[in-house]
């Protein structure tokens, strides 16, 4: 029996298959998808492959046999295997960066090799051999072999070592561990009944064995425990606990324990809700799909709160019980527990929860729940798209028009089209659902009709949207002198909220105290060392830090250009934001929600849950508080610079203003008190703000499709960005107008091209020391250019050592 195998180590990242011998013992282990050991290389090293194909011969010979197998069961089905592959194909990704997205983070056999001192007779071995017979003494004779590697250090430590180990002075072992794994617990019980317990504890009583005494009366009364549990019950120490296994009295066993992510006693069982008449038709619709098993596209734009949440829970029910599975989707981890409240509260432990902020023994124990058929339901951030979710009945992007659906780091997919993959190979629908719908999904659906449309333009409880009011920052400042990023007409409406106990959310998309450090006197602006952009200040730490890099530094009081004293703090941060309130609302209870705030663990939900709870008058915080939050006691929400995404060097730039302002603003309103949002600008007349002050989406979408028409901006045609970035900058200067020139003179690609940029510096020119240079291509179809692509991607990786290149179509971050 011969293997295919795809080596999954990150220090052999090659892109093909190959073939390997299966022993006679083991090809009744063999299986595609599961993990082996095999020989590779010049010293046949161990290193992790998977198992991509079995046949019964090969065209290579001289085949090397695997070593041996490491899973029991695959890690990966067929589907996801064919995912992987087809990832490699469009996002020019190798397959190792592909396959660690579907297993869990830190998966992976750790091999540590040993040598071991057979023979101290030096007899017939090199000066340099020799050295290592000594080191090797020195330390007990065995040591790891890349430790005494590094002590040698020499070109010809690892042939030496095998001229050693072929004349029998060492020997070479390895020993194989999971880097993670499930968690055991070890529990005793009793083997003898509760009443022979009594009796046998009298009897060590009055043999003064009281520790194990107390240890047996403790398990009378509880049948098990964990044998941390009786030795803190009983004060009591392990040689206790094996005396009383030695007498028979109980046994000592290990047991799985699950690393769970929410306790479902937390929640509130929940009913379904009476369909309004526009949630019915829609869930009719899904509901006679997943009769059919008919894989189609939904798009559904509803307005905030117009119960989107409803009709995922109702057709996911439908779908379990037409015995299959749903994997939801929310694009913040934010998102996250609020979701899982509501799914939770209807399905109860069949659902699992996968995203960034769980711990690894956290994902990896969900990850197997969910490989193990034991949950119906997967709700997460972008990864939980690759859960080993089998008879997929639907997915559910919701938010579908969030940019963090798409990967910033290799490989670079989308989500969404990873989500359609899937629902397509499975025969299921995929439901995209938003109040602000992409303009490029949108477009497919209204105009392509790749997708069904289903638009919803009333609240779910039959309240008006939140009435907002648009305040000209520069009245403000020209007319009433006032300074301050709070508005007198937002200040009036926080004091009106916290008069009458109700709830405010403020936004702002800017984290930190300031947005930049200056010098008034030379102009001179504190940048990071390693990348071309301002450094920002933080009030807390007091210090100026890279948000790109993490570089920081003290903050400065005198200019390291021209020495001088006049330092100023320009623009405004959460952080400046959140002492404004204080000076204005010293009575008010504020939460900050930026990534300052929640970068430890739980953190997202800690806050959200207080805020709710009630220990928060005021909910401050970036992008992170604009979509999908649901508290029916917040009637204000105050955005304090609306027009600070408009300004940005990306076609994309109204769009997501829009989207931003129409979400955040829809948080007001959503109880039986009507809402209220106050919208800050100095662009009061811009037709973006103007839009998302009625809500008025269509019209949006109108005038910006025009205006993509015209400038041939996607939908109407796909993006590619090639940047070439590395620490020298005629080096990565020249490779960008190589690969120009090709794409220039490529008869292959002319018809598809509609404009080829020259080589440009990135609008970021340095990243943490790296010069970034790169050229856009707009074409007519990304898919047909993939050849052209993957011939570049591949001349890169043979020739260029000393750079990185990306390739992204259609980025998402045009920085």
């Amino acid at each position: 029996m011969i293997v295919q195998v795809a080596l999954i180590s990150p220090k052999h990242i090659i892109d093909r298959s190959f073939d390997y011998i299966v022993p006679k013992e083991l090809e009744d282990a063999v299986k595609v998808g599961i993990r082996v050991l095999v020989p590779f290389g010049l010293y046949n090293n161990s290193v992790e492959g998977l198992i991509v194909g079995i046949s019964q011969s090969s065209q290579f010979t001289r085949l090397k046999r695997i070593k041996s197998v490491v899973d029991t069961k695959p890690v990966c089905s067929k589907e996801l295997l064919s995912l992987c592959v087809w990832m490699q194909n469009r996002y020019l990704c190798p397959f190792y960066s592909a396959f660690k997205l579907i297993v869990p983070p830190k998966m992976k056999t750790v091999i540590r090799r040993w040598v071991s001192l057979q023979n101290a007779d030096t007899a017939g071995i090199s000066e340099f051999q020799k050295k290592i017979v000594d080191i090797l003494t020195q330390n007990d004779g065995i040591m790891e072999y890349d430790h005494l590697g590094e002590l040698v250090s020499s070109p010809a430590y690892h042939r030496s070592l095998n001229s050693l180990a072929d004349k029998k002075v060492i020997s070479i072992s390895e020993k194989i561990s999971d880097s993670i794994r499930e968690l055991t617990i070890r529990i005793v019980k009793l083997k003898i009944s509760s009443d022979e317990a009594y009796a046998a504890a009298d009897e060590l009583f009055k043999k003064h064995a009281h520790v194990q005494g107390n240890m047996l009366l403790a398990l009378a009364d509880s049948e098990k425990l964990t044998t941390s549990e009786i030795i803190a019950l009983s004060d009591g120490n392990y040689s206790s606990l094996a005396a009383l296994t030695e007498k028979g009295f109980v046994e000592i066993y290990s047991e799985k324990k699950v690393r769970e992510v929410y306790d479902e006693s937390d929640y509130i069982v929940t009913n379904e809700y009476e369909p309004t008449d526009e949630q019915k038709p829609i869930i009719d619709y899904i509901d006679n799909l997943l009769d059919e098993n008919k894989h189609e596209k939904i798009l559904i734009r509803g307005v905030t709160g117009s119960g989107k949440t409803e009709i995922f829970l109702q057709t996911i029910r439908k779908c379990i019980e037409d015995g299959k599975r749903a994997i939801m989707l929310v694009p913040e981890i934010s998102l996250t527990p609020q979701m899982v409240e509501r799914f939770v509260s209807r399905f109860g432990k069949r659902v699992a929860v996968i995203h960034s902020g769980l711990s690894y023994g956290e994902r990896f124990d969900q990850w197997n729940k969910i490989k193990n058929n034991e949950v119906d339901v997967v709700v997460g951030a972008r990864s939980a798209i690759f859960a080993p979710l089998e008879n997929i009945g639907m997915i559910i992007l919701d938010e579908e028009h969030e940019n963090s659906y798409k990967s910033e780091i290799n490989p670079r997919y989308h989500a969404r089209e990873v989500a359609e993959y899937r629902a397509s190979a499975n025969g299921a629908p995929l439901i995209l659902a938003s109040a602000t719908p992409s303009v490029d999904s949108f477009y497919h659906a209204k105009t392509l009709g790749d997708y069904k449309l289903f638009e919803m333009n009333n609240r779910y409880n039959d309240n008006s949207l939140p009435s907002v009011e648009i305040v000209d920052m520069r009245s403000e400042i020209f007319n009433y002198h006032n300074m301050s990023p709070i508005s007198n007409r937002l200040e009036f409406e926080i004091r009106k909220n916290l008069e009458k106990n109700e709830k405010t959310i403020l936004f702002l998309n800017r984290r930190g105290y300031n947005t930049f450090v200056s010098c008034r006197q030379c102009g001179y602006v504190m940048e990071c060392k390693n990348c071309s952009i301002p450094l920002t200040y933080h009030m807390n730490s007091d210090s100026l830090v890279c948000h790109y890099c993490g570089y920081s530094i003290r903050n400065v009081s005198v200019c390291p250009e021209c020495g001088s004293k006049h330092i100023k703090f320009f623009g405004t941060g959460t952080q400046k934001i959140e002492d404004e309130l204080k000076r204005l609302f010293p009575e008010a209870k504020i939460l900050r929600m930026d990534r300052d705030t929640t970068s430890t663990k739980g953190s997202h939900e800690a806050i959200l849950n207080k805020f709710k709870n009630g220990e928060a008058d005021i909910l401050l915080g970036t992008q992170m508080v604009t979509k999908g939050l649901d508290f029916s006691d917040v009637t204000l929400v105050g955005v304090l610079a609306a027009d600070s995404s408009l300004g940005v060097d990306d076609f994309r730039a109204n769009e997501r203003t829009f989207s931003l302002l129409t979400q955040v603003c829809g948080r007001a309103g959503r109880g039986d008190i009507p809402g209220r949002a106050v919208v800050q600008t100095y662009q009061p007349k811009n037709s973006t703000i103007e839009f998302a002050k009625t809500h008025d989406y269509i019209g949006f979408y109108e005038n910006e499709i025009k205006f993509r028409k015209r400038l041939n901006y996607p939908p109407f045609c796909d993006i590619i960005s090639i940047l070439v970035q590395g620490k020298t900058e005629d080096i990565v200067k020249s490779e960008i107008s190589s690969v120009f020139e090709f794409v220039k003179n490529s008869d292959d690609n002319h018809n598809n091209i509609i404009k080829l940029a020259h080589p440009m510096p990135a609008p970021i020119q340095r990243i943490k020391g790296d010069y970034r240079y790169r050229i856009l291509i707009k074409v007519r179809d990304a898919d047909l250019s993939l050849d052209i692509l993957h011939e570049i991607n591949n001349t890169h990786i043979q020739k260029n050592k000393n750079t990185t290149m990306i390739i992204d179509i259609n980025p998402i971050n045009m920085s």
